[in-house]
């Protein structure tokens, strides 16, 4: 049988060099990373939105992450366990505030470890350095990866992603040296990826591929690689068993009534249908950049169709089979792994809706094009093998257009996000400013923001409690008090302990007649409260009320308890 494993002394005098490459593999990596840097960095002058106001309440109140790997964490039972990936929120938090700009350099420094990541990856595999670097740009300047970055709670894909592309690399280590370390780091990588965000399950696949691959090639090695497969699932193993013990559910509660397997099927085909609009980014180019991307497309497919019938030597497709496989697990089985949340909220890419919109959608994408791309890359490597130099570039221009054209929209895209998510936080900071000039007692305290009209990118999802215990300067101020508004607030986030007589008039919230009661997370508790039943100007008297009118927010309490300002307390 053939061996398809690759090393250094296995390529040809026409193949570059892989592995200890020096100047010229740092001077790629540089350009990759500033390349990064210059397209996302209008979007550093944003602000915190939707999640982002809970996960940064959350970490703020928590105290020590090492809670978040024994406790269901969520507001939602049994719905998701990620303690990296919240960890790693926890240490931004504790290391830079709550100032919005450091924390988008933090996740642009992340978003460009990812690309590097996936440069060393496609440079491990024997890709050619220039065309591992136009694949790599396909990627990280991708307008749909760029709005995944700019989302601060979408910081769970980030993380995934950079561990799922860790772990294959060390995989094809392990395959090609046969180094206990590079079996560790893959192990630790897998790991790490699943404990980020349920998509890291993916890599689990492709690390199993490429060892039966070399176990199917290579018998002398078969019983090292079937080990290393075994070891990988019972780490898998590990990973469900903790989660289960956790949530208490081997699924996720985030579908609601809707059964799992309805949830999976629709989930699926709502991906399938709405994933070629977000490639392409179709409905948001204007008609230059249409015209543009065409032409890249199309001049792509004739200069690879005429290299390939034009080639000098026979294409050598096995030896990069294994890394086409890997790309397409990627691509594939993150769908398969959020098929729940599409089938939900998944909705397609229209040009009418916000730019914050869209970079909330994207995260269902972040993983899936990085798999696209290596599996591009490892189709588009055996035919630059067999082509001559001016085939070869005429294959490169159209990539190198196609990320140009990329890299301009997602450069206008992260200028647009910033300014709308600045735009629709007016009245978050004005809450907060209001907040700070009042004399909140230490015990039973409650505020009630009137008149608030949330942002559509927030709809009644962004609630004022963690708004005001995300942005407050200080914390102390507020960590006791309940912060509701005349709209729905789901759950409230406050300081341990907390218990009913603190939350007096609101009580206890009961649903389908069994009452949800409050968890402590850490130094945090989550608390669930329904307003009482008939309002009484006596029990509201302490109850401080806020309403939002002209920009900013006026304290009306003397009108609420005196009856002249009626009031709907809501659930």
């Amino acid at each position: 049988m053939r061996a398809t494993v690759v090393s250094e002394r296995s390529l040809s005098p026409n193949d570059e060099p892989v592995g200890g490459e020096g100047v010229t593999s740092w001077l790629c990596a540089l350009a990759i990373a500033a390349l990064v840097a210059i397209v996302y960095w209008p979007g550093v002058h944003g602000f915190w939105g939707r999640d982002d106001f809970m996960q940064l309440a959350f970490v703020r109140l928590l105290g020590t992450p090492w809670s978040l790997f024994t406790h269901d964490y969520f507001p939602v039972l049994g719905s998701v366990f990620r303690p990296l990936g919240v960890a790693s929120m926890w240490l931004c938090e504790v290391l830079f505030g709550t100032r919005y700009q450091v924390h988008a350099i933090a996740d642009l420094v992340l978003h460009a470890s990812v690309g590097l990541a996936l440069f060393g990856l496609l440079r491990r595999a024997a890709i050619p350095r220039t065309l591992a670097v136009l694949c790599t740009l396909l990627f990280a300047l991708h307008p749909v990866v760029i709005g995944t970055a700019l989302w601060w709670s979408a910081r769970f894909d980030l993380l995934a992603t950079l561990f799922v592309l860790l772990a294959v690399r060390a995989a094809l280590d392990y395959r090609e040296r046969r180094g206990t370390s590079a079996l560790a780091w893959s192990f630790m990588a897998a790991l790490a990826a699943m404990l980020s965000k349920e998509i890291g399950v993916a890599t689990l696949v492709p690390i199993s591929l490429l060892w039966l691959r070399w176990a199917w090639m290579e018998p002398v090695h078969r019983a090292k690689a079937l080990r290393a497969i075994a070891w990988v699932w019972l780490c898998a193993a590990i990973y469900f068993g903790w989660r289960w013990w956790v949530l208490g559910t081997p699924s996720s509660g985030l579908t609601g009534s809707m059964p799992l397997t309805h949830a999976i099927a629709k989930g699926l085909l709502d991906w399938s249908r709405q994933m070629p609009g977000y490639l392409l980014f179709w409905a948001r180019l204007d008609s230059l950049q249409r015209m543009v991307l065409a032409l890249a497309l199309v001049s792509a497919l004739v200069a690879i169709g005429a290299a390939v019938l034009r080639r000098r030597v026979p294409l050598d497709w096995h030896r990069h089979v294994d890394l086409a496989l890997c790309g397409a697990c990627l691509l594939v089985l993150p769908a398969l792994l959020q098929a729940p949340v599409a089938a939900l909220n998944g909705a397609p890419l229209r040009a009418d809706v916000s730019v914050i919109e869209t970079a909330m959608q994207s995260r269902l994408y972040y993983l899936g094009i990085a798999g696209l791309v290596v599996a591009l890359a490892a189709t588009l490597a055996p035919i630059w093998a067999a082509s001559a130099l001016r085939w070869r570039a005429a294959m490169l221009a159209p990539l190198a257009l196609a990320a140009i054209t990329f890299a301009c929209v997602s450069h206008q895209s992260a200028s647009a996000f910033a300014q709308r998510s600045v735009e629709i936080s007016a009245v978050a900071r004005a809450a907060d400013a209001a907040v700070e000039r009042l004399d909140l007692p230490q015990s039973r305290c409650h505020v009630v923001f009137l008149g608030v009209e949330p942002a559509p990118e927030w709809s009644i999802y962004v609630s004022m409690d963690s708004i005001i215990k995300a942005l407050s300067p200080d914390l102390d101020h507020v960590k006791h008090c309940y912060f509701h508004a005349d709209y729905v607030t789901y759950f409230y986030l406050l300081a341990a302990p907390a218990g009913p007589a603190e939350a007096a008039p609101y009580r206890p919230l009961e649903i389908g007649g069994k009452t949800i009661p409050a968890r402590r997370i850490g130094d945090l508790v989550i608390d669930y409260l329904s307003p009482p039943a008939r309002i009484d100007a006596r029990e509201l008297a302490p109850v401080r009320f806020l309403r939002y009118r002209d920009g900013r927010f006026d304290d009306v309490s003397a009108d609420v308890a005196s009856g002249r300002l009626p009031v709907a307390l809501r659930y």
